[in-house]
């Protein structure tokens, strides 16, 4: 099959003959149907990412999937799991362990489930870090993926979401990082909560250590099968419809991780970038 990836870190994304996985005893195999780009992908193919095991090349990126068992014709959508799997979903067919996939409705539209494993499971995972006892939560970048999704989820939870007043707040999620980390930090009432998903951003001895009794938390998404399943219902209900702003086919893929980082030169995009094999 011709799926796109890299045969060396820093190299551009690219067309490569690959063989069709066959799935092993507790897999399955998926016909991708979409792909979505995250900023993750980005720091795979540059080398910046931290896997758990040595790299095998060639490296196929990608964390977030949607198609069709191949053996069933269900539809589903699957999280890659790419740190422990090395499995990406930049190609036609990806085989995964079976816990990282789950059903969608027959309704369901393949190109914006593609785009809520990753994001989705970051923004639930960011709100639970918050606690029980958030009743303003500002969210600094809520028209990104992950902001977007975290401000529908607190909504839902009937918090009250803010992202450019002055008033002191119970709790910020940073999405941006920067200045912007440190704004929102600053934003948070004595004693509340404050959660990042921009590591580099967060260096303990540095600006974001504990103060006025709020302690800084980092969240590294994990993957929770439960959680994926709520997205699911979540996308199914309407409540989260991720903003798609283009797919390209595979044989696109350098140009949609140009487009995602803003390269220059590079179509301005506003929403979520996705693959889609079959164009």
């Amino acid at each position: 099959m011709r799926a796109a990836g890299v045969e060396a870190f820093g190299e551009p994304l690219r067309e490569l003959s690959v063989p069709v996985p066959a799935p092993r005893p507790g897999e399955v195999l998926i016909r991708v149907g979409a792909a979505a780009v995250n900023p993750a992908d980005l720091g795979m193919v540059a080398g910046r990412y931290r896997w758990a095991d040595p790299v095998r090349f060639p490296l196929i990126p990608g964390y977030d999937v949607a198609g069709w068992r191949a053996d069933t014709g269900e539809p589903v959508v699957g999280f890659t799991l790419h740190k422990a799997t090395q499995r990406g979903g930049y190609a036609p067919f990806v085989s995964l362990p079976e816990d990282l996939v789950v059903p969608l409705p027959a309704t369901a539209d393949i190109t914006e489930a593609a785009a809520l494993p990753l994001a989705g499971l970051t923004a639930l995972q960011s709100l639970d870090a918050l606690g029980p006892d958030v009743r303003t939560l500002l969210v600094n970048g809520p028209r990104g993926a992950v902001g977007g999704f975290a401000a529908r989820l607190a909504a839902a939870r009937g918090l009250t979401v803010v992202s450019d007043d002055s008033s002191p707040v119970d709790a910020a999620l940073d999405v941006i990082g920067g200045a912007a980390a440190q704004a929102a930090f600053d934003r948070v009432r004595d004693g509340g909560r404050y959660v990042t998903v921009v590591p580099e951003f967060w260096v303990p001895g540095g600006p974001f250590t504990a103060a006025r009794g709020i302690d800084p938390q980092v969240i590294s998404v994990g993957y929770d099968r439960a959680s994926l399943l709520a997205l699911v219902r979540h996308h199914a209900e309407g409540t989260l419809r991720p903003r798609i702003g283009t797919v390209l086919p595979l044989s696109a893929a350098a140009e949609a991780h140009r487009i995602a980082a803003r390269a220059p030169g590079a179509a301005r995009i506003s929403g979520k970038v996705v693959l889609a094999p079959d164009l």
